[in-house]
């Protein structure tokens, strides 16, 4: 089951995440996982939105 934001509740969901900038997405088995993914892509494709976030 994939969930938007939250943590999982067992270990065959997942959390998924899009970019409001563009067009990245991904899936990741943990919300402290999905976010680091998420802030790397912002701080390497969208700097100014990463200072603001």
């Amino acid at each position: 089951m994939h969930r938007h934001g939250g943590y999982v509740q067992s270990a065959t969901d997942t959390v998924e995440r899009e970019c409001d900038h563009c067009d990245w997405y991904a899936v990741a088995g943990s919300y402290p996982t999905l976010i680091k993914q998420y802030q790397d892509h912002l701080r390497d494709d969208h700097p100014k939105a990463w200072l603001r976030s």
